[in-house]
This record gives structure tokens, C-alpha cells and sequence, in this order.
């Protein structure tokens, strides 16, 4: 017999409105609780608290129940959103995983993994995580000081593509909405700055990895969050991440002249980090859309803005609110390549040596700026050579949307007569493989 369904009512808090949407799914489809809760599989009761709103269902638990009910990425779209919401109001402490029941299955679920790990006896991480949350429920949550440490943890890994990163940034982020419920009113500006620094980087992260539709909704999130702090550098530097991804996923340009615009107006110009990079950022739209004086006079203004930001920004060179030399050469390598400056070859030079050691990575990005510019002097097979060279040579985690951004363009500049020449054909084929994409 089926179970009968409580009512859930949506307007409580946005957990009850996933609730009530899965459950609308689900009798649209004319599914009972027990077919759907046997189709993922789950157990039936947790089925129906998350149903109620009163249980939180995981990401991948969304994946799965919006591909078995043929949601078409509505389900998956509306649970980002609700894990994106600041101070989402909590299940009481009764309605929480310290049920006889979630208990039991929690146990049996660390134990299975133990055995079926049996060689390093570690529970499977998803359980571990659930252990941790509940307890947080009984200890108490780690404070925001605890988070704005963890926030700038995040800021030095996301520029290097660590992997996992966004694996355990998503996993952080829906932990910090949980966190902030409990959180005092003196705190909450605080709070909101960490939630909005989050959302940022884990749509760095996304755009980072190829996930490019992912990251579009996390940069419009970001930018949500970001509003309700007051903060305008914070805003800014959402704005100006959000342009510089843009330009190498290849969205339009006035997109990308917008954001860039918007973080300036919001930084009146003043030197910082966001001003900075978002003169980069336009500067490459300008010159990618033909503009060429416009282009230059942003770099010239980033010069000089650059020359008047604080030691502790230039002499970051590892965390993404850094701005060293090397970001200010790279720009202009990068403008000079798209524009053809009559120094061009110097410029990329200096930046190319500009680079620590071990930075790979950054130099043999200028590097394709070399074989874009040997192929725009007609010197096609030496230029895609060169490129293919830098391009295969690089380990596979190295490659990422950055990346393969500038590798595109070596082959983007081919005269027209010449891209059904086979060489071409072959450079195209090697930069867009799947399997060289960073997942």
C-alpha cells in the first residue's frame, strides 16, 4: 500500500521548496514514495523528509532523482540555488540526523566502507562528512573566524587547479549555510562575506575545470551573495573574475565589457587588486573586438594603477586576490600578441622570463602568444608546430580553460585558405580532445 504524503509547505524556507518541487515532480510522473525511493535506490523515509523540507538531500542525490524522474536539469538548477542561499533556515534540532534510524543507517554505512577498504580502513568520505555534520549539531559550529581562515586556504589552491577542489568547495559551501543559521546579527556581514567569497571561487573553480554552464549559474550566485554584503570591493572583485573567466570560455564581449565596467565603476578607479584586472580583462575585449587604442589605453592605465598597489597585493603571487608583476606582463603579452605591437616579440620575452620556476604553466601560455604570433606572420606550420610542441608537452592537469583558450586561437588565426591544409587539421583535432580536458 502507498504511503500518503504529508503536506510541505513551500514558503517555510527554501529547503521546503526543493521539498515541495521534488514531490511535484515525482506526482507529475504518478510515482508513489516507495517507486521513486526504490528507482534511486534510498530509503523510503528519507525520501520523504526530504519531501517535507526537513532533511537536506545531496547534490548527487538531486542528480539523480531529477534524471529518474526526467526533470531536465530543473531539480539539479533549483538545488543549487537553495544551497546557494544565505541563512536557510535549519530543521529543528528534532528534525535533525540524530534520528535512532539515520544513526543506524549512518553506522552500517562507515562499517561496509571500512570492510569493503578493508586495506586502508577509511570509511567512505560522503559518510565521514555526515559524521562530521552531526557533530557540529552537538558540539557547535566553527565560528566565522574559522571560515575566513578556510576562505583564504581556498584562495591559494583555486588559481592551481588542485584537484578535488571543487569537490571539496561545494562540500564546504553547503557546510557554511549551515554554520551561518546559528550565526549573531553583529556577525552576519561577516558571515556574508565569506558565503559570497565561496560562491566566487567555486565558479572560478568550475570555469576552470570546463565546466562552463556550471560556472555561468555560480557567477550569477556570486554576484547575488556579493549584493547583500554593501560591499562594493567585494562586488568589484566578483565582477572582475567573473570577465577574466569569460574571455577564455569565449562568451561575448560585451559581457565581458560590462563585468569589467561595472568592478571599475565600483572601484572608482582607486588602485586595488579589482582595478587591476579588470582593465586586463576589458583591455582583451577591447583588442579582441578590433578596438586597438582603447585596448592600449587600459594597459596603460593598468600600468599605472599597478604602480600604485599596496606591497602585501604585488607580492602575492599564489592566491587569486594577489596581483604580482607577472599578471601586468602577461596582460600586455596578451594585447600586444591579439594587436600585433611592433614590440611584441620583446613584450612576450619579459614576461616569459618574469615567471618563477615551476611555473610551467603561465610561461608556456606566452608561449602560445609566440606561436599566435609566428602564425599571423603567415609562418603557419611553425606556428602550429610550436603550439602543438607547448600544447603535448604539458601534463593533462595542467590543461585547463586557460589553456586551451590560447591554444584555440593559434589555430583561430590560420588564414581561411589554409585550415583544410592537414596540419591544421591535425593542430585543431589535438587542442579540442576531450581527454585533455582537467575534470
Amino acid at each position: 500500500m502507498s504511503r500518503h504524503a504529508d503536506a510541505v509547505d513551500p514558503s517555510l524556507s527554501p529547503w521546503h521548496l526543493l521539498g515541495a518541487a521534488l514531490r511535484w515532480c515525482r506526482e507529475q510522473r504518478g510515482e508513489s514514495l516507495e517507486a521513486v525511493a526504490s528507482l534511486l535506490p534510498v530509503d523510503l523515509s528519507l525520501l520523504a523528509k526530504w519531501e517535507k523540507g526537513t532533511r537536506r538531500p545531496s547534490a548527487d542525490a538531486v542528480r539523480r532523482l531529477d534524471g529518474g524522474m526526467e526533470a531536465d536539469g530543473f531539480l539539479v538548477a533549483l538545488h543549487a540555488f537553495v544551497v546557494a542561499t544565505p541563512r536557510s533556515p535549519l530543521p529543528t534540532a528534532t528534525e535533525r540526523q540524530w534520528d535512532a534510524e539515520g544513526m543506524d543507517q549512518l553506522r552500517r554505512r562507515l562499517l561496509s566502507g571500512i570492510v569493503a577498504g578493508a586495506a586502508s580502513a577509511l570509511p567512505p568520505m560522503d559518510g565521514l562528512e555526515r559524521l562530521r555534520s552531526m557533530l557540529d549539531d552537538s558540539v557547535g559550529h566553527s565560528g566565522v573566524a574559522d571560515w575566513e581562515e578556510t576562505v583564504w586556504e581556498y584562495s591559494n589552491l583555486v588559481p592551481f587547479d588542485i584537484p578535488g577542489v571543487v569537490r571539496d568547495l561545494s562540500v564546504d559551501l553547503l557546510a557554511l549555510q549551515q554554520a551561518m543559521a546559528g550565526a549573531r546579527a553583529a556577525e552576519i556581514p561577516r558571515w556574508l562575506r565569506v558565503n559570497a567569497r565561496m560562491s566566487m571561487m567555486l565558479a572560478y573553480a568550475l570555469g576552470s575545470a570546463g565546466q562552463g554552464r556550471e560556472s555561468h549559474h555560480w557567477w550569477r550566485s556570486a554576484q547575488r551573495v556579493a549584493a547583500q554584503t554593501d560591499d562594493a570591493g567585494l562586488m568589484a572583485s566578483v565582477c572582475c573574475h567573473e570577465a577574466v573567466q569569460a574571455l577564455h570560455q569565449r562568451r561575448p564581449l560585451p559581457l565581458v565589457i560590462s563585468r569589467a565596467s561595472k568592478a571599475l565603476a565600483l572601484t572608482d578607479g582607486k588602485p586595488c587588486r579589482a582595478t587591476s584586472a579588470a582593465l586586463g580583462a576589458r583591455a582583451h575585449a577591447y583588442a579582441l573586438g578590433g578596438d586597438i587604442a582603447q585596448a592600449r589605453a587600459d594597459l596603460d592605465e593598468q600600468a599605472r594603477v599597478f604602480d600604485q598597489l599596496p606591497s602585501e597585493v604585488t607580492s602575492d603571487r599564489r592566491s587569486i586576490e594577489g596581483w604580482p608583476d607577472t599578471r601586468v606582463l602577461y596582460s600586455r603579452s596578451l594585447v600586444h600578441t591579439i594587436t600585433e605591437h611592433p614590440d611584441v616579440d620583446s613584450v612576450q620575452q619579459e614576461a616569459a622570463d618574469a615567471y618563477p620556476p615551476g611555473w610551467s604553466r603561465q610561461r608556456e601560455q606566452v608561449e602560445l602568444h609566440r606561436a599566435y604570433t609566428e602564425v599571423k606572420r603567415r609562418h603557419v606550420d611553425s606556428g602550429l608546430g610550436h603550439a602543438a610542441r607547448v600544447f603535448t608537452n604539458m601534463p593533462q592537469e595542467a590543461i585547463n580553460t586557460f589553456v586551451r583558450h590560447n591554444a584555440l586561437a593559434v589555430g583561430d588565426v590560420v588564414p581561411a585558405a589554409e585550415r583544410n591544409r592537414p596540419s591544421v587539421v591535425e593542430y585543431r583535432e589535438l587542442v579540442t580532445q576531450p581527454s585533455r580536458e582537467v575534470t
